[in-house]
């Protein structure tokens, strides 16, 4: 029993810290981002856009992995 609510809380945890970092990421490194050869201001905020949620979808790729190796491992040892 205290190993699943510490397996929960791991995982919740390494969310939130990963969130952080990377919105932190979006906002230091990609939002004030100067693309070189960009003469069209929207094309550069689309890519802009199309970059921070590749990256927000790998961090749900990576929660769902997490979730169901946790999931599947727990149903094993159950």
């Amino acid at each position: 029993m205290i190993r699943r609510i510490l397996d929960f809380v791991f995982i919740l945890l390494f969310v939130w810290v990963c969130m952080i970092l990377g919105l932190w990421i979006i906002d230091r490194v990609i939002v004030p981002m100067d693309l070189p050869g960009m003469a069209n201001s929207y094309l550069s905020a689309v890519l802009k856009v199309g970059i921070s949620a590749f990256l927000v979808l790998m961090w749900l790729w990576i929660w769902r992995e997490i979730v169901k190796r946790s999931f599947w491992h727990a149903m094993k040892t159950q």
